[in-house]
């Protein structure tokens, strides 16, 4: 493994043991791990250890897998947007909050993206937000009177998907008294072809994505959210580079026939035949959401996978048809980027 990271002569094993995480320990063995920055990565190496034989990757700047000092710390070697997008709220706290940039990013307020939001069983936390949103008079309005509507209109449904601005997110990631629960607004797959140029900038193509193999980008998209955010147990059609920007994620991770077998046998629980290309609303709530969440995540947990922890700075490589799952760690924002490539 010498060589992958130029200028870092270390060695990476995979450990298969139990490993901390934010919830104890996982029973998961570790995807394999090297130490240092995606942006220096030898890519011959990078071809010979995970390209080309479709094995997942994660490159990182933690020494140790059970390592969690640098959770929500901006990384130096990520991407500009770390830097530019996020700040840290010093306050009266003994550990300084991490937020969004409402300087800067407050001039892209009302660029459109797209959004996920989950409404709690009976919607008390999301009425309780808006309420207090409207009384105190500090610019939160148009996330009030948005929240009160999607209540008034949501029927039996608790994920929802919709277009809005920005600003929308904005005034979600502010600060709130402790005992207000934050909207948990997720921008999910916004492509970094919509957004303004100023931020697909702060987003620049890592070398493995353009580099690795034929250079062809099938697609790039932001994810930011305010935690739990949740992504289903699905697969790819490309090798998708991950990176993190804020915070940290839980990805666990299954080989095309393991995670098949465990879609499938979910479809025949639920008396069901979905798509297992397609990320529909049917795996974000109702009986198919809390089964697949229960195989890969619950008590029956995740048998034949593998779990990685992806903090800020760090980058995951999935390969093609490889099936994933992904949970927020923490509650402060956290954010991503993605690139589906060949």
């Amino acid at each position: 493994m010498r060589g992958l990271i130029k200028d870092l002569p270390r060695t990476s094993r995979t450990i298969l043991r139990p490993y901390s995480t934010s919830n104890g320990f996982s029973t998961l063995p570790p995807v394999d791990r090297i130490v240092g920055s995606f942006g220096t990565v030898d890519l011959s190496e990078f071809r010979k250890r995970a390209f080309v034989p479709k094995t997942p990757l994660l490159i990182t700047t933690r020494e140790e897998s059970t390592s969690t000092a640098t959770d929500g710390i901006l990384s130096h070697q990520s991407l500009p947007a770390a830097q530019k997008w996020f700040t840290h709220n010093h306050g009266s706290n003994s550990s300084p909050e991490l937020m969004l940039s409402d300087q800067y990013l407050s001039q892209f307020q009302d660029t459109i993206l797209p959004y996920e939001f989950i409404i709690d069983s009976d919607g008390t936390s999301l009425q309780e937000y808006a309420n207090w949103a409207q009384a105190a008079n500090n610019g939160r309005q148009e996330l009030a009177t948005f929240l009160t509507q999607l209540l008034s209109e949501s029927n039996s449904h608790t994920f929802h998907r919709f277009h809005a601005p920005l600003s929308l997110f904005l005034q979600a990631c502010s600060p709130t008294p402790s005992h207000i629960p934050r909207p948990r607004l997720y921008i999910a797959q916004a492509q970094l072809a919509d957004l303004p140029k100023a931020l697909q900038d702060d987003l620049p193509t890592p070398r493995i994505v353009k580099e690795a193999g034929k250079g062809d980008i099938y697609d790039a998209n932001i994810w930011m959210g305010i935690p739990p955010t949740y992504t289903p147990l699905h697969k790819d059609p490309n090798p998708n580079l991950f990176v993190q920007l804020a915070s940290s994620k839980r990805v666990r991770l299954f080989e095309p026939s393991v995670g098949a077998k465990i879609f499938w046998d979910v479809q025949a629980r639920i008396g069901k035949c979905g798509s297992a290309s397609f990320r529909g609303e049917e795996m974000m709530e109702g009986p198919e959401r809390d089964a697949l969440d229960e195989i890969v995540w619950g008590d029956e947990g995740g048998r034949g996978g593998y779990e990685t922890r992806v903090g800020p700075g760090d980058a995951l490589f999935i390969p093609k048809g490889w099936w994933h799952s992904i949970k927020s760690v923490g509650s402060e924002v956290t954010a991503s980027v993605n690139w589906w490539f060949r």
